[in-house]
């Protein structure tokens, strides 16, 4: 099988079952599947031996594909899916000199599993870009990955061409590891470090990958308090950010668990957050350089018993490949991509993901999309990105006629800067388009308030595709029943009702043991017929919001 480049991979996914598949352009390993027995004793690992291909020519890219699904084979416990949420780390094991040094190329906090539908099948899939990792994946390692919640399928897509700059090392600046908050500010660990840059390098980068654990003190340290970190070179600090992730929007909804609750730095169901920084502008290639991690310090509170898992690591680069090259990173809308289902289908603007992999800034770009077998609409783009800078571009609704035969969304990038674009291999990208829902003309929203002065936290707009609001609402009061009669025209609209807490309209059943009085009761959201019957329900336990897309009239 041929794949002509990066985009068409991705329906190769459910389909590759062998253990290694050559192709002409890629090299897929598939160490891990379904039939992989479940790893025994409490949150076991995978562990597997994989060869790695040794090859002189560059990959353009190295894609790690994680796919969970729930299973009665698996051994964590007497669920399909886990019950609890656990943290776990793609490990790899590369010899150096005596000894082995352990590298994490992925962080993953597994989902609340207890009557959790996980894409059924199929299964949940998600993406790791681990091109970075290029010179330790390599030869014959030891890998250790996922756990015994939920059945595991893991591949890896080693995809030939030049990457955007050639990687030449990764090392460990601190390794992954478990660090108590009050360590980590007294300056106990992750001590000021010294590192002789690589001479033969060209651009620099430190990551970090940290998340916070622990229900320790007034705000429950560390897993959820937002803390402030930093690094430092030679005493002077030149990156400082937040570790915190919104997961009321989590796209794995609902979960038997309190997943909507924003976390430090994940969310059940989720990879952690990883913080890329661009070194390059502060240092000289070859030189000696001092580089320190600090944290804000800890509270007399008893929050100094918390604890974050973390790891930093330094990459080196050559020079930029290309001068002028525009890669598309992502079909936001309108795709069947699972990590994009909250807001999708959805026939209004297509929302795309850009990035400037040119050594120049990118200031202009044209963009050709719309169905891949009819006449595509063409939006030009104006900015500034710098490189490795990325935009979410949101395009004007192309035309729609014929999707019921044909489908297939393409969008193409060309003339990058009015020039020639040096790399097409990440150029096009494609996906399947879901169609929304048919509704009449004339329908109702039922709206039944839940209690315990919850029912102002709730509001709802219903717009159309220019954004104009046709309904709005707010104010509600508790336990109370609201019946909205809308009349429309033909064409896309979107409901969107919000949380104020981030918590739904569900119960608060998590008070079940320690303040019966605040479980309260859930609450309705359904779309109705004239004649009353159902339209579409929606899950209480929707997290920060619904947001809803839908048709009017007969799809072009």
């Amino acid at each position: 099988m041929k794949l002509a480049s990066f985009i068409f991979l991705f329906p190769l996914y459910s389909i590759v079952n062998s253990e290694t598949i050559s192709t002409t352009d890629t090299l897929i390993l598939h160490p891990i599947n379904w039939e992989t027995p479940s790893p025994e004793g409490w949150n076991a690992q995978y562990i597997k031996e994989i060869d790695f291909p040794i090859d002189k020519d560059p990959w353009s890219k190295i894609i790690m594909v994680q796919t969970l699904k729930c299973d009665s084979k698996t051994k964590g416990d007497s669920y399909p899916c886990g019950e609890w949420d656990y943290i776990w780390n793609t490990l790899i094991e590369v010899p150096t000199n005596d000894s082995i040094e352990v590298f994490s190329i992925g962080s993953f906090v597994t989902p609340y599993g207890k009557g959790l539908y996980l894409g059924g099948e199929k299964g949940w899939e998600w993406t790791y870009d681990i091109t970075d990792y290029a010179p330790i994946l390599k030869g014959k390692r030891k890998f250790t990955v996922g756990n015994n919640q939920e059945l595991l399928d893991l591949k890896f897509l080693f995809i030939k061409g030049i990457p955007t700059r050639n990687i030449l090392k990764v090392e460990n600046l601190y390794p992954y590891g478990n660090y108590k908050y009050v360590d980590l500010s007294d300056d106990l660990v992750l001590k000021k470090k010294s590192i002789k840059l690589d001479p033969n390098a060209s651009g620099y980068k430190l990551k970090a990958v940290i998340s916070g654990h622990g229900h320790e003190g007034p705000r429950n340290c560390c897993e959820w308090d937002s803390k402030t970190h930093t690094y430092y070179l030679s005493n002077w600090e030149i990156f400082r950010w937040n570790v915190w992730k919104d997961c009321g929007n989590n796209p794995i909804y609902p979960q038997g668990g309190t997943w909507p609750f924003d976390r430090a730095g994940w969310c059940p169901g989720t990879k952690v957050d990883e913080y890329d920084f661009e070194l390059t502008p502060y240092v000289i290639p070859g030189d000696s350089i001092n580089i320190d991690y600090a944290i804000e310090p800890y509270s007399d509170n008893g929050e100094k018993e918390g604890f974050f898992y973390m790891t930093h690591q330094i990459f080196s680069y050559g020079a930029p490949n290309f001068k002028n090259d525009a890669e598309i990173i992502d079909i936001i809308t309108p795709t069947e991509n699972q990590k994009y289902s909250r807001s999708n289908p959805n026939l209004a603007n297509p929302k795309i993901i850009i990035r400037n992999n040119g050594q120049y800034n990118l200031k202009s770009l044209e963009i050709h999309y719309g169905l891949k077998s009819r006449k595509k609409s063409v939006f030009k783009w104006i900015g500034e990105l710098n490189f490795l800078e990325k935009e979410i571009i949101s395009l004007p609704t192309p035309r729609w006629f014929g999707i019921k035969k044909s489908k297939n969304f393409i969008v193409i990038l060309k003339y990058p800067n009015n020039t020639k674009d040096e790399n097409f291999a990440n150029n096009t990208m494609s996906s399947i388009i879901p169609l929304p829902d048919i509704f009449p003309k004339i329908f109702t929203l039922r709206f039944l308030t839940n209690d315990i002065n919850r029912a102002r936290e709730n509001s709802f707009t219903l717009t159309n595709t220019n954004g104009h609001v046709i309904y709005a609402e707010n104010n509600f009061l508790d336990s109370t029943e609201y019946v909205f009669r809308m009349e429309l025209k033909n064409g896309d609209y979107q409901f969107l009702l919000k949380d104020q807490m981030e918590d739904g309209v569900s119960k608060h059943w998590w008070n079940r043991g320690s303040s019966p009085d605040k479980i309260g009761v859930n609450g309705v959201i359904q779309f109705l017929s004239i004649d009353g019957d159902t339209l579409k329900n929606f899950y209480p336990d929707f997290g920060e919001e619904v947001r809803y897309n839908f048709h009017v009239g007969p799809i072009p």
